[in-house]
């Protein structure tokens, strides 16, 4: 998992994501390339990891997972 959660980040798209879900996990794996998200230890789908290729792909199943588990 690379590590920076901004600070020196050249990937915009992925800075836009975590601005907009803080509470969630997000990066840019180093070795594959995609991208992840963990759901905040009190969501309901707190156990599973989502990936994705792009960040719009990971946007959207991160609403998806905000959607179908209303808090």
């Amino acid at each position: 998992m690379t590590a920076g959660q901004g600070v020196g980040s050249q990937d915009p798209e992925l800075e836009r994501l975590r601005r907009q879900y803080p509470r969630w996990r997000i990066w840019r794996g180093r070795a594959t390339g995609d991208y992840w998200a963990m759901p905040p230890r009190d969501h309901p789908a707190a156990r599973h990891l989502i990936g994705a290729s792009n960040t719009w792909e990971l946007a959207y199943r991160i609403a998806q997972a905000e959607g179908r588990y209303e808090l």
